[in-house]
């Protein structure tokens, strides 16, 4: 299938949950080609050097910067502002999920627990209906 996410960025320090994802992808979207930051440290060195991507995968629990000052430093750069923000996590927490939303995500998914799950995620990556896991009514 063709992907409605041509350039995608995967920001995860975890090298194992980065191969899956991005084997998963390319197994259900040809056409997708991948930027890989493998830490929230090294993200804005690849905001000034890339093009800006159609996606980006975001995890939340990483080291030196985690995702949630990732995703301020993406949001405050003019290039960078309009671009899908998907938060990408194993925590289910309310105050997490909360600030992720505050601050610019535009989904947030719990990481699969199985490859069933992982697929059916790709899927809806390379059609652009990205289902939140979680949805939070912000009042």
């Amino acid at each position: 299938m063709l992907s409605k996410f041509k350039h995608i960025w995967i920001v995860d320090d975890d090298p194992d949950d980065v191969e899956m994802l991005k084997e998963a992808l390319a197994k259900s979207c040809s056409d997708v080609n991948f930027i890989l930051v493998n830490n929230g440290f090294n993200l804005p060195d690849a905001l000034k050097t890339s093009a800006p991507p159609d996606l980006i995968i975001l995890d939340i629990n990483m080291p030196v910067m985690d995702g949630k000052e990732c995703l301020k430093v993406i949001k405050s750069n003019p290039r960078m502002k309009a671009v899908p923000i998907m938060m990408y996590s194993t925590s289910t927490s309310k105050k997490d999920i909360e600030a992720c939303y505050l601050l610019g995500a535009d989904y947030y998914v719990i990481k699969p627990c199985c490859m069933e799950e992982l697929d059916q995620l790709t899927e809806e990556i390379c059609t652009g209906e990205i289902k939140s896991s979680i949805k939070c009514k912000l009042s």
